[in-house]
């Protein structure tokens, strides 16, 4: 394994230097020109590209520990950051983002593009566009402008999608973000609903509690009332009786017609 990283390492180096040499070196990106982020990129992706998937993780392995020591020489030639001399920073995040994607069919491998590097207050965002015959591939490299040799902070791969992809996307969103907010549109007028429902139904409620004692206390006293009036018709009986008892009299005779109590 170590040979044939040797071996492809060697071309990669020698030949993305000489592409690099060729170019414009005006602007420069956190001490390093475009081109520089070019091949360095390059170098990345072809190395990724060039291995199996049960070779992700020992070669993986083996940069993070060797980086590009044994390649110094071609590494400043290249002009290169001189983090390669040190580690492969940033090639594990590299495999893992390739590896989260490899279910999409992006079809055979076509060429690269050009690498844009934009500057933005302290960070430096480089990005290649791998072509593919399916679908193209974007990968982002994230530097610290004012620390590119320690290595990209942040890698990330992602397939590149057509313009009718997009908009189908949009579209797919606005309508779910149009029924999301008609759903809650109806739980909203629910719950307004409620609002006028609940006092009617309490004040309905308290009618009916203060009725019911009127209807009870009603009843109550025409039960009294009835009770009475049988007690004073037993009392009326008995007088008569004692009266009729005492005088020899017929209760037929004389009329009791009140009865004071003392």
């Amino acid at each position: 394994m170590k040979k044939r990283i040797l071996v492809v390492f060697t071309t990669l180096i020698l030949a993305l230097s000489l592409v690099a040499c060729g170019g414009k070196k005006d602007e420069k990106y956190g001490g390093y020109d475009a081109e520089a982020y070019d091949t360095i990129a390059k170098l990345y992706m072809n190395y990724a590209l060039s291995l199996e998937e049960d070779q992700y993780a020992e070669a993986t392995e083996y940069f993070m520990a060797n980086g590009l020591g044994e390649y110094s020489a071609a590494v400043e030639q290249a002009g290169l950051p001189k983090f390669l001399t040190k580690s492969f920073v940033g090639f594990d995040e590299l495999i893992e983002s390739y590896q989260s994607i490899k279910d999409i069919k992006v079809g055979e491998f076509v060429k690269f593009e050009d690498v844009t590097v934009e500057k933005s207050g302290k960070t430096i965002t480089a990005t290649l566009i791998t072509d593919y015959s399916k679908r193209d591939l974007k990968t982002t490299f994230v530097y610290k402008a004012n620390d590119v040799d320690a290595g990209p902070t942040a890698v990330n791969v992602e397939p590149v999608y057509t313009l009718g992809e997009i908009m189908k996307k949009a579209a797919l969103n606005t309508v779910m973000g149009i029924l999301i907010v008609f759903f809650m549109l109806v739980i909203m007028s629910g719950v307004i609903k409620c609002f006028e429902i609940i006092p009617k139904l309490e004040k309905k409620v308290k009618e009916k509690n203060e009725e019911a004692p009127v209807v009870v206390s009603s009843e109550i006293d025409t039960k009294t009332t009835v009770k009475d009036e049988t007690d004073d018709l037993q009392l009326v009986a008995v007088i008569a009786a004692a009266i009729a008892a005492s005088t020899g009299a017929s209760t037929d005779s004389f009329v009791v017609r009140s009865i004071k109590k003392r």
